[in-house]
């Protein structure tokens, strides 16, 4: 066979110099790769099929074709190298019972993705084992499970909590508008945690921080004694009597190890809202594009999406 001139689409034709008869070399695999990208890109187009086969050239029954094979399958991530990199986690919930885990870069880059029922220790696990690689840092808002997952798959690797999480929660626990002194001096407090910038500036927030602690340490222990209602021992069962204060300086304690490790490696988020603001703003804004979609299609579009995040 030898190159016999082009076709009215510009590929090559070859011409069999024994019996004179000519051909086009067709590549099965790289017709369909090139169906599947037109198809995720349509999954992110706002337009009709029919007004994007128009755009394409093509008509709607033939896009039908074309996409047929990919209507029913999961689109999967590539698999990135993270090794010594930064990676921020994070999950979207799409409805109830269906969850969708992402990991990307500081630079933005999506490096994995999940579609799971719920977040807990064993989801995270599974999603953290499918990332070959050994990242440096990992920013996440501390969720339980995914905290313990993150231990057991990468021993000994820096945790940066979100700090607008911490704070959040805390806030939620310490209401808008706290009744007591030490409740409103705490909020105060944690608040001021988002402009720490510098070393110096912890040591600031720290002695802040501390004078809180010495001025209502007690007030934060009080107990209330139930006298009528005894444990099995006999003893009067017991809470703490300011119960909200007390797990919300709980939560800000039970964070401090990993609450300020951006001032100490270079590069890394003091909060997960690259993923937060940048990623599930624009997955909701797709979805929303395809109102009335099944979850599949909607997983489909959210895969897509992320997919293309990864180039």
């Amino acid at each position: 066979m030898q190159k016999w001139g082009r076709n009215k689409s510009g590929s090559y034709r070859f011409r069999c110099l024994s019996c004179a008869s000519s051909a086009t070399r067709k590549r099965p695999d790289i017709t369909s790769l090139s169906h599947q990208k037109l198809y995720e890109n349509w999954l992110l187009n706002k337009l009709t099929l029919t007004d994007f086969g128009i755009k394409y050239g093509v008509s709607r029954r033939t896009l039908d074709r074309w996409f047929k094979p990919f209507r029913d399958k999961d689109i999967t991530p590539i698999k990135l190298d993270v090794r010594g990199g930064v990676l921020i986690i994070d999950g979207y919930c799409l409805q109830r019972g269906a969850t969708v885990l992402i990991a990307q870069t500081t630079s933005n880059k999506v490096v994995n993705w999940s579609f799971t029922c719920t977040e807990n220790f064993e989801t995270w696990l599974e999603f953290f084992n499918n990332i070959p690689s050994f990242p440096r840092v990992i920013v996440c808002d501390g969720q339980k499970g995914m905290l313990k997952a993150i231990k057991l798959r990468w021993p000994g690797i820096a945790i940066q909590r979100c700090q607008f999480h911490v704070i959040h929660h805390v806030n939620i626990l310490l209401t808008k508008k706290p009744e007591t002194r030490a409740a409103q001096k705490l909020k105060i407090v944690v608040q001021d945690i988002i402009n720490i910038k510098t070393r110096d500036d912890l040591k600031i927030w720290l002695v802040n921080y501390k004078h809180w602690h010495l001025d209502f340490g007690s007030f934060l222990k009080e107990k209330t004694y139930q006298a009528d209602n005894l444990t099995l021992t006999g003893r009067p069962k017991w809470h703490y009597t300011h119960g909200r204060l007390h797990a919300a300086h709980s939560h800000l304690k039970n964070a401090f190890p990993s609450l300020f490790q951006y001032l100490k490696i270079a590069s890394v988020p003091n909060t997960s809202n690259r993923i937060e603001g940048g990623i599930n703003a624009q997955i909701q804004r797709h979805v929303d594009f395809h109102r009335g979609t099944t979850l599949f299609q909607r997983r489909q579009i959210i895969a897509a999406f992320l997919k293309q995040k990864q180039r």
